[in-house]
């Protein structure tokens, strides 16, 4: 794209008060034509002080700030910022990033009329000490990373912690769906709505990169994995069961899934997790934890 063309950001925010302030600071000095792009910071009832820091920021020239008077979730904060937006294309950021000054124009080169939306890459923080959970979430193995830069993905890598999207498209397929209001699905359930109108339309770009700066531990990720097991993952397997294969949905109660995750392998492999910290272990206690998580709200589902 040659041409200047309007871009809306949309920020979803929760208690990023220690974050914040870099990814805004980050956005605001964009070398992007200062009357070409727009910032929509949606506060979504955070409990800390992000609602404070954000406030400050109110009277930029190109910053406007929702607040959600409750907790709506991921899907619904974004969605607000959609239905603001009026822009050709829409970015997303997480409330927790920070992104270098060429990041808008990064993104640019990849659309034309047979790409609709562009996915980048997270890394973290420079200098950082990363932990074995840590170096695994920014491994080059995992999700789009294993992919050059410019390669078309499928939909269960298409992420928008960190995207571009023609907004046309967004309209068109229905946005995130506000049902999805705990941790994980709500990406991948709009990308296959958009797969499905507009398939292989979807690309990576290791140009476009933002630095995440929230820490995790092995124990709080596979939390979240559990979390989302319980929750959306099982609502996709039910949702999509034809894509059962690319979600992972399949290892639920297949027989390859319960030969693999067990009780029995998965206390084997915490044990020499202990002694041999290797990725390929983590990787399997996170995929375990979405598994259990779905087998147990399954059976509740079943009981009831």
């Amino acid at each position: 794209m040659d041409k200047i063309i309007s871009i809306d950001i949309i920020i979803p925010c929760y208690n990023v008060e220690l974050h914040i302030e870099k990814c805004i600071m980050s956005l605001i000095s964009q070398s992007y034509s200062k009357t070409s792009y727009y910032c929509y910071f949606i506060n979504d009832a955070s409990t800390d002080k992000t609602a404070e820091i954000l406030n400050k920021y109110k009277n930029e020239q190109n910053i406007t700030i929702i607040h959600h008077k409750q907790n709506k979730g991921l899907s619904a904060a974004r969605n607000s910022g959609i239905k603001k937006s009026t822009s050709s294309l829409v970015a997303f950021l997480d409330g927790d990033m920070a992104v270098n000054e060429d990041w808008l124009e990064s993104y640019l080169s990849f659309f034309n009329k047979n790409i609709v939306a562009v996915m980048g890459d997270n890394i973290p923080p420079k200098g950082a000490i990363l932990n074995p959970i840590e170096k695994y979430y920014f491994s080059k193995a995992r999700g789009a990373r294993q992919f050059r830069s410019g390669s078309e993905i499928s939909f269960q890598y298409m992420l928008y912690g960190n995207a571009m999207i023609k907004r046309k498209v967004l309209i068109e397929c229905g946005m995130f769906d506000e049902k999805i209001n705990k941790y994980g699905g709500e990406d991948t359930d709009l990308s296959i709505r958009i797969w499905k109108k507009y398939p292989n339309q979807f690309v990576y770009s290791k140009k476009s990169t933002s630095t995440h700066f929230q820490r995790r531990t092995l124990e709080e990720f596979c939390n979240q994995m559990k979390a989302y097991g319980e929750n959306n993952f099982l609502l996709l397997s039910e949702r999509y069961p034809d894509y059962s294969a690319e979600l992972g949905t399949d290892l639920i109660n297949s027989f390859k899934g319960i030969l693999i995750f067990n009780p029995i392998i998965k206390t084997i492999i915490k044990l020499i997790y202990l002694i041999f910290p290797f990725q390929i272990f983590i990787r399997y206690m996170v995929i375990d934890s979405v598994v259990c998580g779905a087998r147990s709200s399954s059976k509740i589902k079943t009981n009831k």
